[in-house]
């Protein structure tokens, strides 16, 4: 069992989700081109619900049991820990990880609102 690789399977799990979300936001914000102030606003705060979201999974993973994640069914057999060690480690890895791309989120939805401030109404 080699612990870099939960960090990694960790990160492959989260940042596909993450990565889905961004892209809605994304759309989101295009479709609104017409009106730039009202999409950088409005990925402004998508970004920040986001972030928020993120933070409180990072709360909760710790807790959730290990044997319901992503990250445990992408291990394969031969590389899951043991039981007693297992929560611990998945558990921490995700909480990590969750609060790296709520960091991101947050810095992104601070840039789409102060590129608000720059752009016309």
């Amino acid at each position: 069992m080699d612990p870099s690789r939960v960090r990694e399977l960790a990160l492959l799990s989260v940042s596909r989700g993450c990565g889905f979300a961004g892209l809605a936001i994304a759309c989101f914000m295009v479709g609104l081109a017409g009106y730039p102030d009202v999409a950088m606003e409005s990925g402004a705060i998508l970004m920040m619900a986001t972030a928020a979201i993120l933070a409180v999974k990072a709360d909760l993973s710790v807790a959730r049991p290990y044997q319901r994640t992503e990250l445990w069914i992408l291990l394969s057999p031969e590389e899951r820990p043991r039981a007693e060690f297992a929560q611990q480690l998945i558990g921490r890895c995700l909480s990590e990880v969750y609060r790296r791309f709520a960091l991101y989120f947050w810095l992104g939805g601070v840039l789409c609102f102060l590129g608000s401030f720059v752009l016309p109404e």
